[in-house]
């Protein structure tokens, strides 16, 4: 393992010795997104793409992605029942008493 030395302004150390034992993890990501960023720039359109910086964030474990959309069922809308009587937010608020 290297030490390397680094100077920084007071306030970014004050950061930066609160996650002490997670800068190899904070450098890593920083740096694979600045690699996503100039490979991105490489291309005519400039743009970061999307699915990089989720593969970067991702791929460090500091970031927990949701599962992908296509793996999700879809939602189905179920026919709203009628019911008699009073809503069930009057319910609750007479519930609540007086305040």
């Amino acid at each position: 393992m290297i030490t390397i030395p680094l100077k920084v302004p007071d306030k970014l150390a004050a950061r930066l010795l609160l996650l002490e034992n997670r800068l190899p993890e904070i450098i890593e990501l920083g740096l694979r997104q600045l690699e996503a960023q100039t490979d991105a720039n490489a291309e005519t359109d400039g743009s970061v793409s999307k699915s990089r910086v989720l593969a970067a964030l991702g791929s460090t474990g500091i970031v927990t992605l949701p599962e992908s959309a296509a793996r999700l069922q879809p939602r189905t809308r179920h026919t709203p029942i009628q019911a008699d009587g009073q809503p069930v937010s009057e319910i609750i608020i007479e519930g609540r008493g007086s305040l």
